[in-house]
């Protein structure tokens, strides 16, 4: 999955890490209870998250994940 962006795809801080649901780059919080970074869609995604303005094509598909690898 092309996130379209050209940066750097690493997770290496202690709390980032590749969701295996959506493919995205996510962190968790300090106190572990929230994970930011989820696409929208992605049923890890906190429901206390707004769409906000998340209406671009990075959504969560369920048969479009591989897991970063092409990332």
């Amino acid at each position: 999955m092309s996130l379209g962006y050209s940066g750097s795809f690493t997770a290496l801080k202690s709390r980032e890490f590749w969701c295996d649901t959506c493919g995205a780059r996510c962190t968790r919080s300090i106190n572990g209870y929230l994970e930011y970074g989820h696409l929208v869609g992605c049923p890890d995604r906190p429901d206390s998250f707004s769409k906000g303005t998340s209406d671009g094509p990075r959504r969560y598909k369920p048969d479009d994940v591989d897991g970063g690898a092409s990332a």
